[in-house]
């Protein structure tokens, strides 16, 4: 089943990509906008955060939601200038701000790269907040800090766990004595920084150590929104339903590149010998995303926004709220069958050369460069990935390398007609012969039929290369 078939089925309405929620569902009961990650610095470093306020007051939003990282160096300046930009949107409104802290909000000016850029801008650690948070708070927030809170707006609660709290004891302890107030079929919505281990994409590395999903898991009334990987809306595999639903928040700052790609993370420190160079992700306070999320009694509407366009980057994802009325459209058995897998355009062939060029780390390398169309999907859909394959005809090991497309972290429309990608060609298959071979693949690695090259030929050459030029 497609997300357009389940819309159509589930709500009994036909479901146009890009349609807003209330056009079809009529009013909802409260409807909230959801940014994350926005690292503000200066002033200046506001433009987007009060860009996406901007267009939450337009559709006349009852909260604005940010579960952490609302600053870059965890200084208490930056926070006085994200209250300052939320009071020139929202100042005298009912709108309720629920922020939450993140790792930069407590120590983010101790982070090397992040300390440089701090002191060149002219502040100093002496202005860290983490030294007395719900004091620097309180001051300028208004609101008392406590490390978990419950907010309700429109008769909807709201709990926050603070990143100082991440460890889950806290929130175990409150979630223990708020049982009767938490279970029912009413949904209420949790806020954290770190993802929820074991939920949506990469959360199963760098996320809270496993502490919060047991807690969460008693409520599947429970919806939970995390920040902290930067990881763009397109990867559906950002909402997860389980014994309660998880969202991963895109960043309002810049995109957070999948490590295991040619051209994507690599390491902060600069040591990738890599052909590709990498996608850029911080384009100067350009490229931010975000949600606006609409509540009705039997449904709920996520809307993913591309901020910067002011546009829909993807289809709105629906979550049923009636007790078994729909199974879980997001949960992991279903999701690889229902994503649609690219193809290649009829007739599309491999285009390969050699080139002379530099590596990330700026050494001298000779590469094949392989150029072909970019496949298709339907509407709405996005290609996630590229496989690329060196596949020797004797059956010796096939070299495998992964390509992010370059439009990854943009809209689809920034998608480019054709595709290029680099292999090294000291990695490739030496004194025999081998194919390329090319396969367009989905978020869950649902790969489309190979384009296929020629035989090629590998000559030996490694021995005879000249390694000090």
């Amino acid at each position: 089943m497609t997300r357009r078939e389940f819309l159509f089925s589930s709500s009994a309405v036909t479901m146009l990509s890009g349609c807003r929620s209330f056009d079809l569902f009529g009013t909802p009961a409260m409807t909230f906008g959801v940014v994350s990650d926005i690292h503000v610095t200066t002033p200046k470093s506001c433009a987007m955060f009060e860009k996406a306020l901007q267009q939450f007051k337009r559709r006349g939003v009852d909260a604005v939601m940010v579960p952490g990282d609302i600053t870059d160096w965890g200084l208490k300046v930056s926070l006085r200038y994200v209250k300052e930009t939320w009071d020139r949107v929202f100042g005298g409104t009912d709108v309720v701000p629920l922020f939450c802290t993140g790792n930069h909000d407590y120590d983010g000016w101790a982070y090397g790269d992040m300390t440089m850029e701090m002191h060149a801008n002219g502040y100093s650690e002496a202005d860290r907040m983490d030294k007395d948070l719900p004091a620097a708070w309180a001051e300028i927030f208004g609101e008392k800090f406590a490390n978990v809170r419950c907010r309700t707006v429109k008769g909807f609660d709201f709990v926050s766990c603070e990143f100082g709290a991440s460890d889950g004891t806290e929130l175990k302890a409150w979630a223990n004595a708020n049982r009767a107030r938490l279970s029912g079929n009413k949904p209420f919505f949790f806020f954290q920084h770190l993802p929820i281990k074991g939920t949506t994409v990469d959360s199963f590395g760098w996320a809270d150590n496993g502490v919060t999903k047991p807690i969460l898991d008693a409520y599947p009334n429970c919806v939970a929104f995390t920040g902290h990987t930067h990881r763009p809306f397109i990867d559906e595999r950002q909402i997860w339903q389980g014994a309660f639903t998880s969202v991963g928040i895109p960043s309002l700052s810049y995109a957070g590149l999948p490590g295991g790609y040619e051209n994507g993370g690599g390491n902060r420190g600069g040591k990738s010998k890599q052909a590709m160079g990498p996608i850029p992700v911080r384009r100067d306070l350009r490229g931010g995303e975000g949600f606006i999320v609409s509540v009705w009694t039997d449904k709920i509407v996520i809307e993913r926004r591309d901020i910067e366009e002011n546009d829909d980057g993807a289809p709105e994802w629906l979550i049923p709220l009636a007790a078994g009325a729909v199974e879980k459209p997001y949960a992991d058995k279903m999701r690889g069958a229902r994503e649609p897998i690219p193809q290649f355009p009829a007739g599309a062939e491999l285009d390969l050369e050699t080139r002379n060029t530099e590596n990330r780390s700026g050494f001298w390398t000779i590469v094949l460069n392989c150029e072909f169309p970019s496949a298709v999907m339907p509407e709405g859909h996005r290609v996630f990935d590229y496989e690329i394959r060196a596949v020797p005809t004797d059956g010796s090991e096939v070299l495998v390398k992964h390509f992010l497309s370059p439009a990854y972290p943009k809209m689809a429309k920034y998608e480019p007609a054709r595709q290029r990608f680099w292999f090294d060609v000291a990695e490739l298959p030496q004194d025999k012969d081998y194919r390329i071979e090319v396969r367009a693949r989905n978020c869950f690695e649902c790969v489309s039929a190979p384009l296929v090259s020629r035989i090629l030929r590998g000559r030996p050459g490694l021995d005879k290369s000249d390694k000090t030029l």
